[in-house]
């Protein structure tokens, strides 16, 4: 995959924005508040992914299936957005030999989501993993009336109702008793940019502080991960600040095998432990490492 940068305050105008035709629900671009930069999150510190804005636009990807609610988005293509720093151009690069895309199912009313994570296999497959193992859901919220935008002095959680999408993420449901234990990880997703392309305030504002603060330009890491800084999609410099990247979505499927097959190799290997996982797999993304929540 060959990533592309852009600039953060530009973001509207290069993520592809949903067809008219798709459900409200399934339009406009949101961030992954994943640490609870606007609002809050129960996600530990550390473990989020490095990403920031999404949409379901991508239809040179996928097509969103009316008969099925279902649409897929790559998080290596052009509608996944990553922060400019070093973690996310590794994590950018370890996904793409082992991470395919995430499955989005929704509700007959559009009122909830389940996630489901593609792991990549041989000869083009992928492997859907069980909600057994990991669920990732969404549940649309909807704020009381003149509760939204919230007030510049409102509380944490007067700021999260207005939120598009909560969004929670519970693993090892096979174990009731650990995942009970270990329990529900909660973030927020805000709709920052409409179908029109234009941005929401003030969740706009709000993501573009979080996205130019974790922009870390870095030329020896681009180098070294094999990120081209001069390749943009509106003329931004990938060594300046303010800029983050998007992938191409091209298909790059020669390492899968061995990538797939060592990580498994290794669990069994090591024992198949719960804390061998949580050390070299973590759960947000389903990429590599990003440690076990205390």
């Amino acid at each position: 995959h060959m990533p592309s940068f852009l600039r953060n305050n530009d973001v509207q105008n290069v993520l592809p924005v949903a067809p008219a035709d798709y459900p409200a629900a399934l339009q406009g671009m949101l961030w992954l508040d994943q640490t609870g930069a606007f609002g809050e999150s129960s996600i530990p510190a550390g473990v989020s992914a490095p990403d920031l804005a999404i949409s379901m636009g991508d239809t040179d990807y996928h097509r969103f299936d009316p008969a099925t609610r279902t649409v897929s988005v790559s998080i290596l293509g052009r509608a996944w957005q990553w922060q400019n720093t070093r973690e996310g151009m590794s994590f950018f690069r370890e996904a793409e030999s082992t991470f395919s895309h995430y499955e989005f199912v929704f509700s007959d009313d559009f009122e909830s989501c389940q996630i489901y994570p593609h792991l990549k296999l041989p000869f083009g497959l992928t492997f859907r993993v069980p909600t057994a193992a990991v669920s990732f859901t969404m549940t649309l919220q909807h704020p009381a009336a003149g509760a939204c935008p919230p007030r510049a002095n409102s509380s944490t959680a007067e700021v999260v109702r207005c939120a598009k999408w909560r969004r929670d993420s519970r693993v090892l449901q096979l174990i009731p008793g650990l995942s009970k234990a270990l329990g529900d990880f909660v973030y927020f997703a805000y709709e920052i940019v409409d179908n029109e392309r234009q941005p929401i305030e003030p969740y706009f504002s709000a993501y573009l502080e979080w996205a130019d603060a974790n922009s870390r330009p870095d030329a020896l890491v681009a180098a070294a991960e094999g990120f081209d800084t001069s390749r943009s999609l509106d003329g931004a410099d990938g060594l300046q600040g303010g800029t983050s990247f998007v992938g191409d979505g091209a298909a790059a499927e020669s390492s899968t095998w061995s990538a797939s097959a060592q990580l498994a190799w290794r669990w069994i290997r090591d024992g198949a432990t719960e804390d061998w996982w949580w050390e070299h797999v973590g759960w947000g993304h389903g990429g590599s490492g990003g440690g076990r929540p205390a």
